[in-house]
């Protein structure tokens, strides 16, 4: 029986082979009667999860033009970066892992089933009009299956292509940086015709990267610089959108990236030196379509199909790693049909099927693929001061190699409920809440990878609780918004690397990670006359992430590696008829390297300054907007990732024009 309902399922979302894209989803919620319990999320004030969104229009008044900088100013999220321009970086929320953390890029769920991990630094933001995280699972029911299937998700949102007249968007923006950093990006899009609009953007990035930084051994203190950083890197993508009637949508995207870079390595005491290079090839294709079937009914299907080659080489001389290419593939293809009977209620089943694959240059590789089929059910209520959402999610995992043993396939029910409440009808004072169980497929590197890797591999469980509350205030001249969310995330089967001697490790389920915490968020804007507006923005994260694997352990309960118990953030923005600018402050307290806080493993805390200062003008029907960047005022030294310094004082100068 169990198979017949997956080969229909597979079957039908095959059939329908389109894509799932947020572009229209305005438009759908303008619709009548839908607004109230449809897809549209929230503000960080109504939504009963903690939400926070970056718009293109805030993040140029806080001065925000990396991905790093725009995630510094969200509260729960803890970045692992390996310095520079370019350089990895990836997420984690709540300390539960960055594995947990989902990407969602203008709809649809970015994957990686080698390493689990997306590496955010490949995304630019010039050409960005939305950057959101949600804790636990969104507002917004009528959305793929495959979206409500981590502990969080960030979404990326791209400029939409133009559909109120016939004339070109244009966009430029050439960026240029301490050591040699050049980053030019546009965007061009029109409207062809009343109901069809295309665009296209791209950036490209070089930068040498040979910052320089000081290296400490005990009271000798010398001069260094990075070396072998040097990367080329650049994307490309191109969107339609085609407005088939006023109650259906089509949309598509085509998309490249491309990054050759250096590894520069980990820094040593007496050298530095490495000869590794990295190649990574991105390639995806989109359809989406969304539909007005009834009154009350709504459908959305979706397809991709997505390629992405690293190709690894190593000529640093004795070293045990040899080249490696590695390719893998995907196929989506996502369902969701959303029903609403009456105002205050809506219903969604969500259906996902997902063939990934991998191979290697490798001859011991195992060559796996995985069968995912996910399929959810939610339901949502709003009547007046009280919104109710929840859902259960039935995934399924079937595992295949062509060589050696697979691992044993998985079938899970993760259900979460979350609502919010407006306390006072005279007030925006809400009290909010959600609980989550969801669970972690190990990925194809943690199961097969040689030496490592272990089949026998259980998912990672993982249960949140979060309450809090929200608060906005509008004045004659003042506008305050406000949240306070304190949370307990547990995570069970957590996987870890055990070695068995000084060459073989082995990845295990031996951890539980227990994490208590806080996050608050406040943004107070000042109106002070027609010309002058001060706003400060700011944001706190505490996070206790104890280890509780083993009670007898001297190790039990110390903060697990690369968390920081304390970080904060904090902007003050003013805006004049002269010159914009802002300043911006981020901190975060000591972190371990290691579980067992071993010595020599401690990295201490610290805390930077950036400034910024930009300009508009007006010429005709151009905009031009020149902006300056002076980041790390201080020249503070340190590491987000041991023994991968950090760069010290820098600047950054651009020019943006818009016709």
């Amino acid at each position: 029986m169990g198979k017949t309902i997956f080969t229909v399922v597979v079957s039908a979302l095959a059939l329908n082979a389109y894509a799932q894209n947020d572009t229209i989803t305005r438009q759908v919620h303008e619709l009548e009667g839908v607004e109230v319990v449809s897809a549209k999320a929230g503000s960080n004030i109504t939504s009963a999860v903690p939400l926070q969104l970056i718009s293109a229009e805030k993040m140029e008044l806080l001065g925000v033009q990396t991905m790093a900088e725009a995630l510094n100013h969200m509260a729960g999220i803890t970045l692992r970066d390996y310095g520079g321009a370019g350089g990895m970086k990836t997420v984690s929320v709540r300390g539960i892992g960055s594995r947990h953390t989902s990407v969602i890029y203008d709809g649809m769920a970015l994957s990686d089933c080698q390493t689990g991990e997306i590496d955010l630094s490949r995304y630019s933001l010039d050409n960005v009009r939305n950057l959101q995280l949600v804790i636990g699972d969104g507002d917004n029911i009528f959305v793929p299956a495959r979206t409500n299937a981590a502990a969080a998700y960030l979404a990326i949102e791209n400029m939409l292509p133009p559909t109120q007249n016939h004339r070109p968007h244009v966009k430029g923006r050439l960026t240029y940086g301490a050591w040699n950093t050049v980053a030019p990006s546009f965007y061009y899009g029109r409207s062809i015709t009343d109901r069809v609009a295309l665009s296209v953007q791209g950036e490209f990035l070089h930068s040498d990267n040979d910052y320089p930084f000081r290296l400490y051994n005990v009271r000798l203190v010398t001069r260094e610089h990075r070396t072998n950083s040097m990367m080329n890197a650049g994307h490309a993508e191109g969107n339609v959108n085609w407005q088939i009637n006023p109650r259906a949508t089509l949309s598509c995207k085509l998309y490249y990236y491309d990054n050759n870079r250096e590894l520069p390595g980990i820094v040593h005491l007496y050298t530095h030196a490495n000869d590794e290079t990295l190649h990574e090839r991105n390639a995806f294709g989109q359809l989406g379509f969304r539909t007005r079937l009834a009154e009350r009914w709504w459908l959305m299907l979706g397809a991709k199909v997505n390629w992405a080659q690293s190709d690894y080489h190593n000529g640093t001389p004795g070293s045990s790693l040899t080249d490696a290419e590695y390719n893998q593939s995907e196929c989506y293809t996502t369902a969701a049909l959303m029903y609403s009977p009456c105002p205050w209620l809506a219903l969604d089943y969500s259906a996902d099927y997902f063939l990934n694959r991998l191979n290697s240059s490798q001859t011991y590789y195992s060559k796996p693929s995985r069968h995912s089929l996910l399929q959810s059910a939610a339901a949502k209520v709003h009547t007046g001061r009280f919104t109710l959402t929840g859902r259960l999610l039935w995934s399924n995992y079937l595992e295949r190699v062509e060589v050696g043993a697979a691992s044993s396939n998985a079938h899970r029910l993760s259900p979460s409920v979350s609502a919010s409440y407006r306390l006072l009808t005279s007030e925006n004072l809400y009290l909010r809440a959600f609980w989550k169980s969801i669970f972690r497929m190990p990925t194809f590197n943690e199961l097969y990878y040689f030496h490592i890797g272990a089949a026998t591999l259980k998912p990672e469980n993982t249960s949140q609780w979060n309450v809090g509350l929200t608060y906005r205030k509008e004045l004659q001249a003042v506008t305050l918004e406000a949240t306070a969310d304190a949370y307990i995330n547990k995570v069970k089967d957590k996987i870890i690397a055990i070695p068995f001697n000084m060459f073989v490790w082995r990845m295990m389920n031996l951890a539980k990670v227990s994490t208590h915490g806080m996050d608050v968020t406040a943004n107070v804007r000042w109106t002070a006359g027609l010309e002058h507006t001060l706003e400060w923005t700011g944001n706190y994260s505490w996070q206790r992430a104890g280890n509780r694997t083993n009670r007898q352990s001297a190790n039990y309960g110390n903060q697990i590696t690369y968390t920081p118990e304390h970080t904060c953030s904090a902007t003050l923005t003013w805006l004049n008829p002269w010159l914009n600018m802002s300043c911006t402050i981020d901190a975060l307290s000591e972190r371990w390297t290691t579980n067992e806080h071993a010595a020599g493993t401690r990295m201490a805390g610290y805390g930077e300054m950036h400034m910024s200062a930009y300009r508009t003008f007006a010429v005709g029907a151009t905009k031009l907007t020149a902006r300056a960047s002076l980041l790390n005022v201080t020249n503070k030294q340190y590491d987000i990732v041991a023994h991968y310094p950090m760069p010290g004082r820098s600047w950054r100068v651009s020019l943006t024009i818009e016709l």
